[in-house]
């Protein structure tokens, strides 16, 4: 089967006055692609038997779904495809799969992103750790802290540093320390 993309889509105007009458009474809002397809139309068209996706200009796919009318694609396109990895409809989103035109291909992360992932990872990790040793620290320091939460507090505190010392330009091969017990 042919893949079918439209878009992107957009506000349509000028609305004829049933349209105009539907958009103040109920909020309705008309989209059309620069085809002049216009979207409630194309909802008749789409097949029950297809994935339709709606991905960005850069080919990201935003959102899926059997059912189009289940979708907004005001400002991304859509295309109807009868064919989609098997790993697909259980995770669409996330920006995880991009659209070529063709078929749905896994992203392929950039260097530059895979480094801001793990930035974003070892940063989250390391607020994670602050906040577990501040208690401990503080028990440590009044001198009332338990044989147990000082073994606590070491581990915390050795964790903290072997994160502090992760190189995110070394994304994806880096091994992580075990988040302590």
């Amino acid at each position: 089967m042919k893949t079918n993309i439209y878009g992107a889509f957009s506000l349509r105007a000028p609305l004829n006055e049933d349209e105009t009458l539907l958009a103040k009474s109920h909020g309705v809002v008309f989209l059309c692609d620069p085809q002049g397809n216009d979207w409630y139309g194309l909802l008749k068209q789409f097949s029950d038997e297809t994935v339709k996706i709606a991905f960005d200009e850069s080919g990201l796919i935003n959102s899926a779904s059997y059912d189009a009318s289940t979708m907004w694609p005001q400002s991304f396109s859509v295309a109807e495809v009868s064919d989609c990895p098997d790993t697909f409809l259980s995770q669409p989103g996330g920006g995880k799969w991009v659209f070529d035109g063709e078929s749905i291909v896994a992203r392929v992360l950039s260097a530059a992103e895979l480094t801001e992932q793990a930035k974003a990872t070892r940063d989250a990790l390391l607020a994670e750790a602050s906040q577990k040793i501040s208690p401990l620290q503080d028990a440590k320091e009044l001198d009332i802290a338990t044989d147990d939460e000082l073994s606590q507090l070491r581990e915390w505190m050795l964790y903290r540093v072997q994160l502090s010392r992760i190189d995110p330009t070394l994304a994806p091969d880096i091994t992580w320390p075990e988040i302590p017990a």
